[in-house]
């Protein structure tokens, strides 16, 4: 443990130097700018339209961090053999993969609470411009869960990208992994049902729907954590389904760590 928290540090603060972070800031501030305006002119659903927009931007912004910072740090360390520094002082390999995880995490949740912290913004400037009886359904509470459950997903997702890292030593195949794990993931839920369906009509074959039924096993299922819709027209998370939703984002996290761990134990380094 004194080890992990280093590390953790380390990659917080070397993710901080991209300037892509601050990119995201300002497209995030001028969004929900936008959002405010252009809900005007969808006068029934200001609250709706102006949630719907910039808890997208909360997602998104959380997305930076597997698709950009996740690979460039974790495989930047093993391509410019900086991983070699760490793992001469007495730090384990699994140390540094659970500390490496931390600071990714770390600076997920710095992006999600910051713009979770303008989308309310937003929401208050709407609120001092549009009628008041647009914002009856207003729930604070449901856009900060909507904002952890999506932190949650990213961290689910940051899990994979570990793996990956750990598995190839290509930036580059990382991503494209990273990226069909997270087409996977938003996609293979509604494949479940679809197949579920039993439509007139449509034959599947039974070797497919075993496929499918196993891929939701194997890859995250990230469109469980999407809460936006529910945050957007004000209706309540009931505590039931997020702790469902965090239990399944905690034990696929535990289980992807000790399978990276245990393969990265084991790989030669270059």
């Amino acid at each position: 443990m004194n080890t992990i928290w280093p590390i953790a540090l380390i990659t917080f603060k070397e993710g901080l130097r991209y300037r892509v972070l601050y990119g995201v800031v300002v497209f995030a501030v001028f969004f929900n700018v936008f959002a405010v305006l252009i809900s005007g002119f969808f006068m029934r659903d200001i609250l709706k339209i102006t949630l719907d927009l910039c808890l997208s931007v909360v997602s998104a912004g959380g997305l930076l961090v597997p698709f950009f910072l996740a690979v460039n740090l974790l495989s930047g360390d093993i391509e410019q053999r900086t991983i070699y520094t760490i793992l001469a002082r007495p730090a384990s390999r699994a140390n540094y993969i659970i500390g490496k995880f931390i600071g990714l995490g770390l600076l997920a949740a710095m992006i999600v609470g910051v713009l979770t912290c303008f989308t309310l913004l937003a929401v208050w400037g709407s609120t001092q411009i549009y009628p008041e009886h647009f914002f009856t359904r207003l729930s604070v509470s449901s856009i900060l869960m909507s904002s952890f459950i999506a932190l949650l997903a990213i961290l689910t997702l940051n899990s994979t990208v570990v793996l990956w890292c750990c598995v190839t030593t290509s930036s580059f195949l990382a991503t494209l992994l990273t990226l069909a794990t997270y087409v996977v993931g938003q996609t293979v839920e509604d494949l479940v049902h679809f197949v579920s369906a039993q439509l007139p009509g449509v034959d599947i074959s039974p070797t497919v729907k075993k496929v499918i039924h196993v891929t939701l096993y194997i890859f995250p299922n990230l469109a469980a954590f999407d809460f936006k819709q529910q945050a957007a027209h004000g209706l309540a998370i009931s505590f039931q389904e997020v702790s469902l939703v965090t239990v399944y984002g905690f034990a696929y996290v535990t289980a992807i760590l000790i399978i990276a761990v245990l393969y990265f134990n084991k790989r030669d380094l270059p």
